[in-house]
């Protein structure tokens, strides 16, 4: 997984962001191995969803709970393709182990 730091994306007061498979890390924040973990987690969700079916899916899911959570950020977490990341992120070999649209069980 390619990680790239620069000052345009993630916008302001995002860390990350995973773009197929390529981390783009805000300048002056660093990247730790649970927040890699992470976004290696969502590559191997985009790709079993053949990637831009990832992106439909998580912005449909997050526009689906944001009237329950009513904050961008609450709605964001209940997303499962990041209920799973983030239950998982402190696993370094969680990866050789996943199944399968593991997103949809956690």
């Amino acid at each position: 997984m390619k990680t790239i730091y620069n000052g345009l994306l993630p916008p302001k007061g995002f860390k990350a962001i995973n773009l197929f498979g390529i981390v783009l890390v805000r300048k002056g924040y660093r990247m730790t191995d649970t927040d890699l973990n992470h976004e290696a987690i969502h590559t191997a969700q985009m790709r079993e969803l053949l990637y831009v079916p990832f992106y439909l899916l998580y912005v449909l899911e997050w526009l689906w709970l944001l009237p329950k959570y009513r904050k961008r950020h609450e709605a964001y977490r209940h997303i499962s393709f990041e209920c799973e990341a983030y239950a998982h992120e402190a696993e370094p070999d969680y990866l050789k182990t996943r199944k399968k649209f593991n997103q949809y069980k956690s």
